[in-house]
């Protein structure tokens, strides 16, 4: 069967000259592209920018206005419905300042079909990612326990415990099966959640070294103790922590990584706490963040500090 790959790309108050890369670096390689914006401010230049890409590269797109940020996961699921009416195999996500590689979705679709072929049940197939101002290539994640192993494809594609959304290929029979994204997780671990209910249903996910992605992770990466790691602003920690508890709590989520969580949670604390310039914020979202997760309340942040 013939392929019908759609991508699906959420934006949030682009950059219009990057989304503009985007699709230039995605309109020989997939049928259609969807686009849902989720509230941004610089909505009506949006669309009048993709009204008259559309005409420039005669290619249609499918177009989505929210008029208000409803949510990562709440966008992401509209555009694979959009997809999945149109009779979609295939759908790549993508944050909107991502921009693939050329051969991406050609690769991504022969790398799955040779894992399929050996009689691998793929949930998911990604790229590896790389930083375009440092080229650092950031590894993928292999969970063993509390612990876990950064590998780097060099040949072959590598099992992952979960995927990054951005750049992620998903079949249309596998979201039938797994379901779509978790929406009361709002921006941060719909990833992580998807990945694991995949995986607990016998699906495995693989990153493939043939396709290369453009990525930048997180608000900025600081060397703590020699090591890089991402910060974000004060109000996306309280979707990290919260959704952090919400994992804790999840029964599809193995317990390994539930240890980590909770340890690495309360060093997170400590160690932002201390870089911070924003210091009481930082710690007020945080801490309602976390009761917010045990209390399960999900979607929009409601506290503003």
């Amino acid at each position: 069967m013939e392929s019908n790959v759609f991508s699906i790309t959420v934006t949030y108050n682009p950059d219009i000259a990057l989304l503009n890369r985007q699709i230039d670096s995605l309109c020989n390689q997939v049928s259609n592209i969807v686009i849902v914006d989720n509230g941004s401010l610089n909505a009506a230049g949006l669309k009048l920018y993709l009204e008259s890409k559309s005409i420039e590269i005669e290619k249609s797109f499918i177009l989505i206005f929210n008029k208000k940020n409803a949510g990562l996961g709440y966008a992401q699921n509209q555009g694979l419905k959009a997809a999945l009416n149109k009779e979609a195999t295939d759908m790549l996500i993508l944050d909107h300042d991502s921009v693939i590689d050329d051969g991406f979705v050609k690769n991504l679709l022969e790398s799955r079909r040779e894992l399929i072929d050996n009689n691998i049940p793929v949930g998911a197939i990604g790229p590896i990612y790389y930083n375009e101002n440092t080229m650092e290539v950031y590894p993928i994640t292999k969970f063993l326990g509390p612990f876990i192993k950064r590998l780097t494809p060099s040949k072959q594609p590598v099992e992952a415990s979960f995927l990054i959304a951005s750049g992620c290929l998903i079949n249309a029979s596998v979201l039938a099966d797994v379901g779509l994204m978790n929406e009361d997780l709002f921006i941060d671990c719909i990833d992580v959640d998807w990945s694991f209910r995949a995986a607990s249903k016998g699906y495995k996910l693989f990153a493939s070294p043939n396709a290369k992605m453009m990525h930048t992770i997180g608000d900025d990466r600081r060397n703590i103790i020699g090591r890089n790691i991402s910060v974000h602003s004060p109000l996306r920690r309280y979707y990290l922590y919260r959704n952090s508890v919400f994992m804790v709590k999840s029964n599809t989520i193995p317990m390994g990584y539930k240890i980590r969580e909770i340890t690495f949670n309360l060093l997170r604390l400590l160690v932002f706490f201390t870089i911070s310039k924003e210091r009481t914020k930082y710690l007020k979202y945080s801490l309602y963040g976390f009761f917010d997760g045990l209390k399960g309340i999900g979607g929009e942040c409601q506290h503003r500090f």
